[in-house]
């Protein structure tokens, strides 16, 4: 099971009362832009244990490190590579929305025992921005009534806390969801959100902060009309 899932199991049992144990180990390094400061520093699967000198947890933790370091020097960064600690040193750049990014998609880094089995079919599909749909999911094959009769796409990484973070591929995401007839799209909030609402006609946006916030935006939505 990929790590995104092992995550969306941990966030969704703990909600349903299951005793999970979990440890976040920093952020994994999923994809590294062959255009971007990363190249040739960072690997995929590379895990990040800390940023200019303090712990990271999760992806969270590495995108404050990068935003509070700002694009004037590099950040350095401790990384777990397989069975190796190495150090390296990257200089942000600008981002397309003006925030300091390095170009990595990262994913939540953790040591997770479940409590229970759990398997998710993706049909071959992987990357992190599905966590949020899988836990929500998981909440909903185990008897939770979490979309209430309403059809909903989702997208959103997730963290062990229930943090949702950004996700790429936000405006093709939004039009996929268009063309399926879906009224309601639960995106990250911020500049994700931001974006999607530039994209989404006839679309009620949803931005969330946390599996908590997700859970509470659809027990009192509106019902919705669908096409």
């Amino acid at each position: 099971m990929q790590m995104s899932q092992r995550v969306a199991a941990a966030v969704a049992l703990r909600e349903l009362g299951y005793k999970v144990v979990a440890k976040p180990i920093g952020a994994r390094i999923e994809f590294v832009d062959p255009e971007s400061p990363a190249a040739g520093k960072l690997l995929p699967s590379d895990v990040v244990t800390s940023a200019g000198g303090k712990p990271v947890k999760g992806p969270a933790g590495l995108r404050r490190a990068i935003r509070e370091n700002g694009t004037e020097k590099a950040v350095p960064l401790a990384v777990t590579r397989g069975d190796e600690q190495v150090e390296v040193s990257v200089r942000p750049t600008r981002g397309p929305q003006g925030t300091p990014v390095i170009g990595v998609i990262v994913s939540q880094a953790a040591d997770i025992k479940l409590p229970v089995d759990v398997e998710i079919d993706t049909k071959g599909v992987g990357g992190p921005s599905a966590g949020l749909a899988f836990a929500l999911d998981l909440m909903e094959e185990l008897g939770r009534d979490v979309d209430h009769g309403n059809r909903i796409a989702v997208t959103g990484a997730l963290e062990l806390d229930g943090t949702v973070g950004a996700i790429g591929g936000i405006k093709q995401k939004t039009i996929g969801v268009e063309r399926e007839g879906i009224k309601v799209f639960l995106v990250p909030a911020g500049e994700n959100a931001a974006e999607a609402r530039r994209y989404a006609d006839g679309i009620r946006i949803v931005p969330v902060t946390s599996f908590q916030q997700a859970l509470r935006s659809l027990a009192t939505l509106p019902p919705v009309r669908q096409d």
